[in-house]
């Protein structure tokens, strides 16, 4: 007999004030990690899952988070350890995902068989192992960006950075019918993004790679882009400001989201210390996301 293929999680509760900073100590630790809030009690802690195809090193883990409590000044959450059998995610995410309409903009799976709405862009994304489906509040903060910006001009070479599934350079690239480069530092992700481009009908305008950041020659030598769009974390958003900055074309502009609210001086910061200002901030729940330039 078979015995099924195991995966290994852990997971512990904080206060939601702390959950992000707790996230970002632990994504070295595994495979895939997420932080959320309970649904409908906005009072009670956070859970962060982290999730692994290999054993976790277990005292590492723990020690990071007691490090981390450490730093912010509250008593160490107690990690739980454990196994699960992998599901085929790919087909829970088409069953739960509702189309989406964000400006001008409507977001769907395969699975939508209906007509798009009237003078909506349709923007098929199956996210398979990628983040972005368009249902979180930092891709949807990021649509409304892309539209806002189009309501003012053309754009003709895009950079969509930590491009995920390729929602958001898939937007650019239907709006303006423009260039875009997509990177990102997971290879699944690049290749799920190659994959909705085919499926949009816009792979003759992506090229999409695998990159830390902007490691890569080929997003400089993709020339200089009057639109960015970088969906990420606050701290790489902010660490990335220098090297962003000197791809952008005089007129350029930049999408910066994967922050909550408190955390937009922390990043804007290091975008005026680059030349740049703020031009609009858009507002979906408690994230945020900026357009400077």
């Amino acid at each position: 007999m078979t015995q099924p293929v195991l995966c290994y999680n852990f997971q512990f509760e904080v206060d939601g004030a702390y959950a992000e900073a707790f996230a970002e100590g632990l994504y070295e630790y595994c495979d895939a990690l997420s932080h959320f809030e309970r649904p409908g009690d906005p009072s009670a802690p956070w859970r962060i899952e982290g999730f692994s195809g290999e054993m976790f090193d277990k005292p590492a883990i723990e020690t990071a988070v007691s490090i981390m409590a450490s730093a912010v000044g509250v008593d160490a959450p107690v990690v739980t350890f454990g196994t699960y059998e992998p599901k085929d995610w790919v087909s829970e995410n088409l069953r739960s995902f509702k189309p989406i309409s964000v400006g001008r903009f409507f977001v769907h799976g395969s699975h939508w068989d209906e007509d798009l709405p009237v003078a909506k862009i349709g923007l098929q994304v199956d996210a398979g192992l990628a983040f972005g489906s368009g249902e979180h509040q930092t891709t949807k903060g990021c649509l409304a960006a892309i539209d806002w910006v189009a309501k003012r001009g053309p754009r003709h070479n895009a950079l969509d950075m930590g491009c995920g599934s390729g929602i958001l350079g898939m937007a650019c690239a239907k709006t303006w019918r423009s260039t875009v480069m997509m990177a990102d530092i997971d290879a699944a992700s690049v290749r799920v993004a190659q994959e909705n481009a085919r499926v949009n009908k816009i792979a003759d305008l992506v090229t999409a790679i695998h990159s830390n950041g902007f490691q890569d020659t080929r997003i400089r030598d993709g020339g200089y882009y009057d639109i960015v769009c970088a969906n990420i974390l606050a701290r790489p958003l902010r660490a990335m400001a220098h090297d962003l900055v000197g791809t952008l074309s005089q007129d350029g502009v930049v999408i910066l989201s994967g922050l909550l609210s408190e955390q937009e001086q922390f990043v804007l910061s290091a975008y005026r210390e680059v030349g740049l200002s703020l031009i609009k901030r858009f507002k979906v729940e408690n994230w945020t996301t900026l357009l400077v330039g």
